[in-house]
Parts: structure tokens; sequence; C-alpha cells
């Protein structure tokens, strides 16, 4: 029953000892000056390792040591807390000497077969002298007011207990009733000393803080005192500091008493001159009833705050001060303390800031009208993010979204960007840059369509933000006009192609000439080949007109063009480079070019032309001289005959000067062949019929007349007769129809005819040409084609055809056939088509067929203008048209497609029926 005690005891002791320790532990994390506290928690420790090795006392002996080794070290740790605690000094090394060499006894006694009284001694001799001295020193300072006295006593009477009890334990069994009582007794007193060393840990905490609250209440009373003292000098240097003028004044009077060193800057009266003064005396206000109101304010509110005012200053002038005023109370008495500051300047610079508010206002209003009335789209946005800030009226008309529906929006939100990364380019441009000008970009509009954008951005700061202002407008115009200005550009070199091709190409010569400078800008290849000159002997040469006969002639030319007039075919005579004189048809006109007025003009050979005329004309004289001659012998037979052949002498004579060919002159020869015939018969007849009349008389004068004389004279005379009325009707139809298309030919005159009788009649007068060649012309007309149009030019035309077909269609045959047909076509026109079987015409001279001067027979009579004459009269005044159809061996066929009603020329009378 005693053995079972004596664990309970031991397991209790265990379980106060772990307690204690994790007390003591706490108590230093109050106060950061119990380390006394640390060495008793130390001490509780050990105490309790000791009482769980009580558990296998006896059984082993290196517990035994253990149990012995923890007793020594609680021993010295209490006793290292009881001096800390009563703020003793302890000698460390002393300490720790005795503790080893405590261990050392201990270890010997143990270890060794030593038994008896020293092994016990060797386990209780330490812990007894530390008890010992931790009594005495507990004892010496029991008087000590800053210990826990109270306490100290009973612990060292404890200890002193504790060292009796430890010492007696040695004299009994340990086991033994007495020797389990003191066991018992002395778990008792440790477990007390515990209690104690907590006990006198909180009593210590409870001294040491109610000793700093008291300290803290003396400091606290010592720092008012101080700070009532530094608040007073503090208020008297901040009264003095301020920089506004201060005044303190009785409220019950308005007395002044006190003010600050910046009262005398401000109002001009010093201190001395200020204190006891009443308001009125100093007559500081400029207006009293400002006074009377900013005190009316002040009893009613307590406080005035910012009030503005005008004061007079000592030296009389006046100026503005902010006055803020507050009452307050000090004992009984009410006081005003008043704050005021010269806003003299702040009122100037007021007045300075409205009126540049008001020109900021203005300025604003007219930026502000200005962004809304420029011509191109403006737009604010952060650079950032994209967000719109504001946007002139025209951005709705670009992008469709209204002002409102736009701000507070980003780009990317309202799908603005057709390709978004044109943004994302222009905004790294604009960052590198700082700006961007005229990029082109496309925008989405609200409707979906793209629009092609120039911009222009520049990049600005304000309050530590980046914006983008940019400059929007629509190219789709332009674009429009670029291409449109390209495609008329490209139309134009096109056209400058064509036409100076056409120019090079041209058949005549060709020239550009500067009306001012007077100089040949340009010629033609024809040109050279014509005159004989390269370009660079005519063109920019100084003496323009160093290749014409006259100088006026060109002079006269360019003052007719500057007068309005155009020049039409006018003669002028050129120098060919060999020198020889030519003679050509200049026509002119006037064009405007960038680089101001030039005269293009052309320059028509027709020296040859004007030889053939002259050819031409001496060949008519001649035939003139011939039909004169025969005339003259005709008239001496008949009268008529010999009118006959003075119509056909002018007939003739227009027939030359219309064709103005040379083959005129065999046509009129023939003419004649074919009038000789039956007037030569006549002149026959005529003759006989004068012999047989002389025969006849002269047998009547003789008297010798017989019948049968008579029958064979009247015979004779009416055979005669016949012969001769058959020749003489002969030559008058051959000069009707001779008489008729020479009329045609001559006068071009409008009349309605029958088509097959003016092409009979046309073939009639031909038929000289022809009779005489191994050709024949076969007519196949169609009837009753009646025309009102110009038979004049119509015989002309068949008259070149049939000329040029003999000249050139059977070259090289001995026999071929021409053809004339005529077809009514439709209701109003009609075809004729003159062809034949002869050789044809190469293809590539068939382009050049009615080109003026082209012939191939140049040389050899040909002048080359027959097919252009045919080709101007059936496209200018019969107003028809002509195609050529050839194959070379297959013969040639011209067909005209001909109004059966020419057009009418300008004051033209109406057709001869």
């Amino acid at each position: 029953m005693h053995q079972i005690n004596v664990f309970f005891v031991n397991d209790v002791s265990v379980l106060v000892y772990a307690l204690a320790t994790l007390t003591l532990l706490a108590l230093p994390k109050i106060s950061a000056d119990f380390s006394a506290s640390r060495y008793w928690a130390f001490a509780c420790g050990l105490q309790a390792c000791r009482h769980a090795l009580d558990f296998f006392y006896g059984t082993l002996l290196y517990l035994d040591i253990a149990e012995t080794f923890f007793f020594f070290a609680y021993a010295s740790v209490l006793w290292l807390g009881v001096r800390f605690c009563l703020h003793q000094s302890f000698h460390v090394i002393e300490m720790m000497s005795g503790l080893a060499i405590a261990v050392m006894w201990v270890l010997v006694t143990h270890l060794s077969e030593f038994t008896g009284g020293g092994r016990v001694a060797s386990k209780v001799v330490y812990p007894v002298f530390i008890f010992l001295a931790i009594a005495i020193s507990a004892w010496r300072y029991r008087a000590n007011a800053n210990s826990a006295s109270s306490l100290v006593i009973p612990l060292a009477a404890l200890l002193m207990t504790d060292a009796v009890i430890l010492l007696l334990l040695n004299l009994f069994e340990e086991f033994s009733n007495p020797g389990q009582i003191l066991r018992g007794g002395r778990n008792l007193i440790e477990i007390s000393v515990i209690f104690l060393t907590i006990l006198s840990e909180i009593s210590r905490l409870n001294e040491k803080l109610l000793s700093q609250k008291n300290e803290e209440k003396l400091s606290l009373k010592e720092d008012e005192t101080k700070l009532q003292q530094a608040r007073m000098i503090l208020f008297e240097k901040i009264f003095q500091l301020v920089p506004d003028a201060l005044l303190i004044t009785r409220d019950s009077d308005g007395r002044y008493l006190e003010v600050n060193r910046h009262w005398e800057r401000i109002t001009g009266y010093s201190r001395e001159e200020s204190l006891g003064c009443f308001p009125g005396e100093l007559n500081l206000w400029g207006d009293a009833s400002v006074r009377e109101k900013m005190q009316s304010l002040l009893r009613e509110d307590g406080e005035v705050f910012r009030f503005d005012a005008e004061f007079r200053h000592k030296n009389g002038h006046l100026f503005h001060v902010s006055i803020s005023a507050t009452r307050f109370s000090a004992g009984e008495e009410t006081y005003v303390m008043y704050v005021m500051q010269d806003i003299t300047a702040l009122h100037e610079a007021e007045v300075k800031r409205e009126i540049a508010e008001c020109e900021l206002q203005e300025r604003e209003k007219i930026l502000s009208t200005v962004f809304q009335l420029v011509p191109e789209t403006l737009t604010i946005t952060k650079l950032e993010s994209g967000q719109y800030l504001d946007v002139n009226r025209n951005w709705e008309p670009l992008s469709g979204y209204t002002r409102n529906e736009a701000i507070g929006h980003t780009s990317a939100e309202l799908n603005l960007w057709a390709d978004p990364q044109q943004r994302t380019d222009l905004i790294a441009r604009i960052n590198s840059d700082g700006e961007v000008r005229d990029v082109q970009v496309a925008f989405r509009h609200k409707d979906g369509h793209i629009i092609q954008c120039c911009i222009s951005g520049t990049r600005f700061g304000l309050e530590n933000k980046e914006y983008l202002l940019l400059t929007s407008r629509s190219i789709e115009a332009d674009i429009q006009a670029e291409n449109a200005r390209v495609a008329a550009e490209n139309l134009t070199r096109e056209n400058e192609k064509k036409y100076a091709t056409l120019f090079q190409l041209s058949p005549i010569p060709l020239g550009l000439m500067d009306i001012d400078e007077r100089q040949i800008l340009e010629i033609n290849d024809i040109w050279g080949r014509q005159f004989g000159y390269v370009r660079d002997q005519v063109c920019n040469a100084r003496h323009a007109y160093h290749f014409w006969i006259s100088d006026q002639q060109p002079e006269m030319a360019i003052q007719q063009l500057l007068s309005g007039k155009n020049v039409e075919q006018v003669e002028v005579s050129v120098r060919h480079a060999s020198g020889n004189v030519m003679t050509c048809l200049m026509s002119a006109r006037l064009m405007n070019v960038n680089t101001g007025t030039v005269c293009i003009f052309s320059l028509m050979d027709v020296t040859r032309q004007y030889q053939i005329e002259k050819e031409i004309r001496e060949i008519s004289n001649e035939l003139e001289l011939r039909v004169e001659q025969r005339t003259q012998n005709l008239q001496e037979t008949n009268a008529e005959l010999a009118c006959a052949m003075e119509s056909l002498r002018h007939t003739q004579e227009e027939l030359i000067r219309s064709e103005k060919m040379a083959a005129l002159g065999s046509l009129v020869a023939g003419i004649a062949h074919e009038l000789n015939t039956p007037l030569g018969n006549s002149v026959t007849v005529a003759s006989t019929l004068q012999d047989q009349t002389r025969e006849f008389s002269a047998m009547i004068s003789a008297g010798q007349l017989k019948r049968s004389a008579l029958d064979q004279y009247l015979e004779v005379a009416t055979h005669g007769a016949d012969l001769l009325m058959r020749n003489l009707e002969a030559a008058r139809d051959l000069i009707g129809s001779f008489k008729q298309v020479a009329v045609d030919q001559s006068s071009n005159q409008r009349r309605t005819f029958d088509l097959k009788l003016v092409l009979d009649e046309i073939v009639a007068t031909l038929a000289p040409m022809y009779k005489k060649t191994p050709y024949t012309l076969t007519l196949d007309l169609q009837a009753g084609i009646k025309m009102d149009s110009y038979p004049g030019p119509l015989g002309q035309i068949i008259t070149n055809f049939v000329t040029n077909a003999i000249v050139h269609a059977f070259d090289g045959r001995d026999q071929g056939e021409i053809r004339v047909n005529s077809r009514l076509v439709g209701d109003s026109e009609v075809e004729i088509i003159f062809s034949d079987d002869g050789i044809g015409i190469g293809e590539s001279d068939q382009k050049k067929v009615f080109d003026p001067f082209f012939t191939t027979k140049l040389g050899q009579g040909g002048s080359g203008l027959g097919m252009n004459i045919v080709y101007n009269l059936v496209t200018g005044v019969l107003g028809g048209e002509i195609r050529l159809q050839s194959k070379t061996g297959e013969g040639t066929s011209f067909i005209l497609l001909l109004p059966c009603v020419a057009p009418y020329i300008s004051g033209e009378l109406p057709a001869v029926q």
C-alpha cells in the first residue's frame, strides 16, 4: 500500500513539474526581465525527468546515475534562478567546478565496488550544499523591498527542510516505513518549492507592473507639464511664424489684444500701435458696412471662412484681404481670432485668371468650332486602347456611326478596321516616329462596305496619358479620279502613239511648227523622202524658213491662222535639198499643247500635177487648133455641123479641165475620129451631088437634057440625099450624147435622171477609147432606176474606172472584158459594180488604191489621183460607199452603194427635172 502511494506521488510530481515548467516558460513572455523564470522552468523540467526515472529506480544502475545527475542539475539551476531573482551575482566557474566534482564522485562511487556511507554521501552532499546556499541567500536578502521577501523566507525554510530530509533518508531503508514517509514528505516539499517559486515570480511580476505603472504616471505628469510648456512656446512661435496676419480681439468690444509680426507687414501698423485699439480707431476697413456684415455672420455661425474685404493700409492705399475668424472662450471671456491674408496679388491674379479663363473658353470654343468644321474627319482616341474620346461632325458620314455611338467605344468594338493589322502597324509607326502622314487604310462602314481612306496621326501626351489625334478622309473619289486619270493618261498615250504613228505614216508630208519661235518641231518620214532633208536639218533650226523660196508665204499663213482662219490648199514654193524648186499646196491648223501653241501643216507636192496640167493645156491647145481647122472645113459644108463642132470644142474644154489628165487628149481625138466618118461621108456625097448638079446644069444649058439623064440625076440626088441624111443624123446623135455628157461633167448640176440612160450615154462617149483595144465593155443595167443626184461626178467615176482598167487591168494580155452592172438595193439605194477579169490588184496595194498619188505606173503617164478622185466623189458628193474586191489573177471589182437621193449640199437648189 505504501509502495502504491509512493508511485502515485511520483506520477503527480511528474505532472506538477511539467505544468510548472510551462507556467514558468510563459512568464518571460509577459515581461522581458524575467530571466529567473527561465532557470526555474528548466529546474522544474529536470525534476520532472528525475521523477520519471524513479519508476526504474533500483533496477538499472545507469538510470540511478542519470536520476542523480538530473537531481544535481535541478539543484544547480534552482540556485541560479534564486540568484537572478534576488539580483545577486553568481560565479558560474565555481558552480560548474563543484557540479563536476559531485558528478565525478557519483560516477566513482556507483561504478566501483565502493559501498556504504560514501556512496550515499555522493548523492546527498552536493544538493544539500546547494539547498543550504539558497536558504542562506534568501535569508540575507529577506528585507529587500524590491524582492518578494514574503515568499523568499518560506522558500528558504522549505529548502532547509528538504536538505534535512535528504540527510535523514540516508539513515533509513528506502522502502521502510520511515523512509517512505520521509520520501513522500520530500516530494511534497519539492512541490511546495515549485508553487512558491511560481508565486514568487507572479508576485515579482505584479510588483514590476505596478512599479512600471507608477513610473508611467509620474512620467506622464512630467510630460504633460513639459507638453503644456512646449505648447505655449510652440503656440507663440506658430502665432508669430504664421505667414498670415493674426489678430485676437475681445468679442464684447472688439478691442485688439494680440497681433503677430505679419500684422505690421500687411496693415502698416506696429504691434505697439495696434494693441489696445478698437476697430474704428485704426480706420482699417475700406467699407464699415462690410465689417458689420462679417460680424453678423460671425455671431450667427461662430466662425467665418475666407471672407473677402477691402482694407486701408496705414499709408492710405486700399488692398484686398481674405479673413477667416473663429470665436472661442477662455475662462469666462469670449474672444475672436482673425486670420487675414493679403490677397491683392491673388485678387489681381484671379482677375487675370478670369480674363484668361474667358480667353481660354473663347479659344476652346474656337478650337471646338474648328474641330467640328475641319473638312476632314477628326478623332481623338486613347493610344493604348483605341477608345474614342471625341469625333467631329464628319465622323458619321464617313463611318456611319453617330458621335454617341462612337464615344466610349474602341475601334475594335465598332469593327471599324477592315484589317486590324493596319492599326497595329500604324500604332507601331506612331510610337516609333511620333506621327504618320498620308497612310492609306481600309475602314469598314457601319453598313459593311469597305471605304478606302487616307489618314494622318499624331501622338500627344496629357496628364501622363497618351492620346492619338487622327485625321481621316475618304479617297474613294480620289482613287476613282486617279484611275480615271491613269486611264486618261493611258488613252492619251495610246492616242499620242496612234496619232504619232498616223503622223509618221501619213503619205502627205506633215510638220509641227512653234508659232512663237517660228521653228519646226517635228516632221514625218515622208517629208525627208519627198524633200530630201534629214530631220536635224529642219527641226529646231534657227532659220525655220530656209527651205521656203519666199519667207512671206509661211509668215502670211501663220498670220492667217492667228487671225482665226484656217489655211486651206495655199500654193507655196519650197526648195528641195538638191536645190530644185517644188510647188506644194499647204494646209495648216493651230493646236494648243502643254508647251504652247503649235501649228500643224501639210505640204502636198503638186509639181508633177502642175506639169501634167501644163501638158494637158498644151495638148488641149493643139487639139483646139486641129479642131478649129477641121471645123472651118466643115463650116463651109454645113452651118449646123460648125455649131456642133463649136459645142464639142466647149465640151472637150470642160472635160479637159475637170479630169486634168493626159488621157483626155486621146479621148477627144477618138471623138473627132468618130465624127469624121459620118462627116467625111457627107462631104463625099455632097461633092458628088455638086458634080452631078453641075453636069445636069450644063446639059440644061446646052439643051441636051434627056429624060434618062433627068431620071439618072434624080436617082443619084435621091440616093445621095439619103446617104447625106443618114450620115448627118449619125453625127447629130453622137454630138447630142457628147453634149449631154459634157454638160453633166462640166456643170455638176443636180438633176433627176434615169440611171440606165445616163450610163449608156457615158459608155457611148467612151467607145472611141476602148474600140481600138482588144477589150470589150459589157453593160448589164437594170431599167427604170430613177436617181436624184449628180450625173456629172457619176460619169467622171465611170470614165476613171474604164481608163484605169484599160491602163492597168490587162497589162500583158491581148484580151479582156469590162463589165458594168447596176441594180436597185431596197427602196433607196443603188448598187453599181464595175468589174474586169484582168490581172487583179496585189493585197499590199489594195490598202493604197484610194490614196492620193498612188500609182503602179509612176513615170509612165499615171498621176495616181484617179482612184482618189473616185473615192472622194463617191463618199462626198454622191454620199455613198465604195468597196474593193480583188485577187491576183482573178480580176478586180469596185462596188458602189449610192443613195437614190444624194445628200443636199448647203445652199443647193432643188434638182432639175
